[in-house]
């Protein structure tokens, strides 16, 4: 009679975090070829955890408000994966020259990272409504539909990573293999927190959180790392 679905949850987010931070503080302090403890060290978790967690939670939230949309949690799943996978993956394919343009103007990582939080933001108030007007629309008109929506915010999400690691191997290479793990863990946490957060708040606050951590990753990696 028990309900064991919470308690579960919680006790997973707890094992990803306990295991996360074993994973990325554990090359701090043994193996021949130490990660430094100092400023630079810990601007690179900031800025690879948030997009880490923020990714997902994104991804997250917009499997579930699709879900309503399209009406079903298959078609929202498949939809909303390969979207950001696709569009995501595309982002990161040009970050290199887009972000070469992007640098005579401002950094670019400071102009990304504004543009997903503003775009993601914007969703959260205009997806709603436009779903209400488009309801009566066929299954097949809604998935390419859908897969327009996501494809703007998803781009511009494949952006960051690659911009970081680009600009923390020229900076200090020797922290980019680390930079990876600790992306791999917040990763992790961030797909199991999401659901927390959502069952506390609902969907519309992750993803505003979400968009606060592409803000704060940008912020930190210019203060630290600013080419």
């Amino acid at each position: 009679m028990l309900e064991l679905g919470y308690p579960i949850l919680t006790a997973t987010l707890v094992q990803a975090v306990l295991i996360g931070a074993a994973l990325i503080l554990v090359p701090l302090v043994f193996g021949g070829d130490r990660v430094p403890f100092d400023r630079d060290s810990l601007a690179v978790v900031v800025y690879f955890a948030c997009l880490g967690l923020a990714f997902l939670f994104v991804e997250i939230a917009f499997i579930q408000h699709f879900t309503l949309f399209l009406g079903h949690p298959i078609f929202a799943v498949s939809v909303v994966l390969a979207a950001f996978l696709v569009f995501a993956g595309a982002g990161s394919a040009v970050s290199a020259s887009l972000a070469d343009r992007m640098v005579r103007i401002a950094d670019p990582l400071t102009m990304v990272t504004a543009a997903i939080a503003a775009l993601a933001t914007a969703y959260v108030v205009g997806l709603p409504p436009l779903f209400r007007e488009v309801a009566s629309l066929a299954v097949s008109a809604k998935i390419p539909l859908s897969l327009a929506l996501i494809a703007p915010l998803a781009f511009l999400m494949g952006l960051p990573f690659p911009l970081g690691l680009a600009r923390l191997s020229a900076a200090k290479p020797r922290l980019v293999a680390w930079a990876w793990g600790v992306n791999g863990c917040f990763s992790v946490i961030s797909a199991v927190l999401a659901v927390v957060l959502a069952i506390h708040f609902g969907f519309t606050v992750v993803v505003l959180v979400a968009a606060v951590l592409y803000l704060t990753a940008g912020k930190t990696m210019r203060n630290r790392f600013c080419q």
